[in-house]
């Protein structure tokens, strides 16, 4: 199945991103990937002897870098995930606007912007996967996540309607929510978040994307929440 795909990947330098890529490479699939640290990217290509851009997507020059980046290396895609994320936690009177905008930006409007992208190719072929990585704190809140869990929130409602639309189109739209992972990007502004072994891993998520991907075609979950059973 995998050896005729073509991936594009964003946030692919750590966590969750890092180790769907590497499972993506094992399966013979050709992916491309994205980050913001220019020394990560590197790494990760070396690691992985697979293709990186080094792009901020909280920026609009930085998203149409990274689509430009897809189509030099692959044409047209299979598969579009998007992984990257943001995230501060914080009580609400610590976080500054800078640190909403950030969020939304990367949470959500990049995924938005690189969907819209690939859209076209989808639609004329009538076939296409779009995976969104979301957060379970976007289906309930939590406290100290007033930007974080709102944007993962938006992102969610996102998924739902770009799947009302497309279907008609033989496109798939899953919508995947992990709790904390370990190695999660948090930025943490009055709050501790531990990191121990009962916590998901990338791996253990990784494992979630590619399963539901490999699901028959006439088949998808729309969202999927991911707990870890001990927390």
């Amino acid at each position: 199945m995998w050896s005729s795909k073509k991936v594009a990947l964003t946030g692919g330098t750590s966590g969750i991103g890092k180790a769907t890529l590497k499972v993506l490479i094992e399966l013979g699939a050709e992916v491309v990937f994205c980050g913001k640290e220019e020394g990560q990217v590197k790494a990760v290509m070396d690691e992985t002897k697979s293709k990186g851009a080094c792009v901020d997507l909280s920026q609009q020059e930085g998203i149409d870098q990274f689509y430009q980046f897809i189509k030099e290396e692959l044409g047209e895609i299979d598969v579009l995930i998007n992984n990257a994320g943001f995230v501060v936690v914080a009580p609400l009177e610590e976080l500054s606007r800078q640190d909403f905008e950030l969020m939304y930006n990367i949470n959500v409007i990049a995924p938005a912007m690189l969907v819209k992208k690939v859209l076209p190719n989808f639609r004329q072929r009538k076939i296409g996967d779009i995976v969104n990585i979301g957060a379970t704190g976007g289906s309930y809140g939590f406290e100290k996540g007033a930007a974080y869990a709102s944007s993962k929130a938006a992102l969610l409602n996102f998924s739902q309607t770009l799947m009302k639309e497309v279907r008609k189109d033989n496109i798939r739209v899953f919508h995947i929510d992990p709790s904390w992972t370990t190695g999660t990007n948090n930025n943490n502004k009055g709050t501790e978040i531990p990191l121990d072994t009962s916590r998901l891993t990338a791996s253990d998520m990784a494992q979630v994307i590619i399963s539901q991907l490999e699901l028959p075609r006439r088949a998808f979950i729309p969202q999927v929440s991911v707990w870890s059973t001990n927390p």
